[in-house]
């Protein structure tokens, strides 16, 4: 492993989760950075009371010091670049330069078109999202000429603290958006709904893309979201946490499939050997008594560092 592994808390943003409370406790317990996740309206998943994720990074960011907070990921064909690149610049000028920010293409968006949105070219929305992200929070006055977004002499301020730029990771996981992650991104970070070895397949990819655009894979921070629960038994753990996985991704055997569960010990193997696939950053996503397992997850990630 050639960075570092860093754990992460995955942020519960139920309209009735303490959220203040769970992340000063997250920060006490070490965690590096606790992360949300963004649906659009109108999509498949928008049924979920889930909080919109850049308000909840700033609330999070208000309340602590030192937790970094990342969002797993922003719909970029759902958001207007110079409106995203302004909310997010101010987040990391009032955060002091603690935001981490996803991005994606999200799924097929039916919805998108009845608020105004175009429904194709998605990569390119990703692509022309990032650039125009850059451009504006570069030095002095931005410009930009793409497809979808041009603009000259665009000033946006302040900047963010973070420079050149808050790093912008992408949400990939076919070969050719794993090769987009590797030119374009900061960094990549790996599904919640892949499994492990779905990851260690993803990460080889990756490396090789990374290598055939000329960037050194060892300083290439490599993330993977990871549902768990912690418990005695790993029937108790898997009967407690597929409802309300199986239930976001209308998928029964979904988390049987891709979650880690069961006693610590079995925890920290699954854990570790992601750790040797590659990733630099672990986001641990616990789904239900967020706080009872965030402390349970504490003492699995006490291992794992030892």
């Amino acid at each position: 492993m050639a960075q570092t592994t860093r754990f992460s808390i995955g942020l519960p943003t139920a309209i009735d989760a303490p959220l203040a409370t769970f992340a000063r406790r997250a920060e006490e317990l070490g965690f590096w950075s606790a992360w949300a996740v963004d649906h659009a309206v109108g999509e498949e998943h928008a049924e979920d009371p889930s909080l919109d994720p850049l308000h909840v990074m700033t609330h999070v960011a208000a309340v602590t010091t030192r937790l970094r907070v990342g969002v797993a990921v922003l719909i970029l064909p759902r958001r207007n670049p110079a409106q995203l690149a302004r909310d997010l610049a101010t987040m990391d000028v009032l955060s002091g330069g603690r935001i981490t920010v996803g991005v994606g293409l999200g799924g097929r968006d039916p919805a998108a078109a009845a608020f105004g949105f175009r429904t194709g070219q998605r990569a390119t929305h990703l692509i022309e999202g990032i650039g125009a992200l850059r451009a504006l929070w570069s030095e002095g006055a931005a410009n930009y000429s793409g497809e979808l977004h041009s603009f000259t002499g665009a000033w946006l301020q302040p900047k963010p603290v973070q420079r050149p730029h808050p790093p912008i990771w992408i949400g990939a996981r076919t070969p050719v958006a794993l090769e987009r992650a590797a030119r374009l991104g900061d960094g990549w970070i790996g599904s919640g709904s892949s499994s492990l070895e779905d990851f260690v397949v993803q990460s080889r990819v990756l490396k090789e893309a990374l290598g055939t655009a000329g960037r050194d894979a060892a300083s290439f921070p490599v993330a993977k979201r990871v549902y768990i629960a912690v418990e005695d038994e790993a029937s108790t753990a898997l009967a407690r946490l597929a409802p309300p996985l199986d239930f976001v991704y209308r998928k029964p055997g979904v988390a049987e499939r891709v979650a880690v569960y069961g006693p610590p010990s079995l925890c920290a193997d699954r854990l570790h050997a992601l750790m040797e696939s590659g990733a630099t950053e672990l986001v641990l996503n616990p789904m239900y008594d967020e706080f009872s397992q965030m402390e349970k997850l504490a003492r699995v990630v006490e291992v794992l560092r030892a």
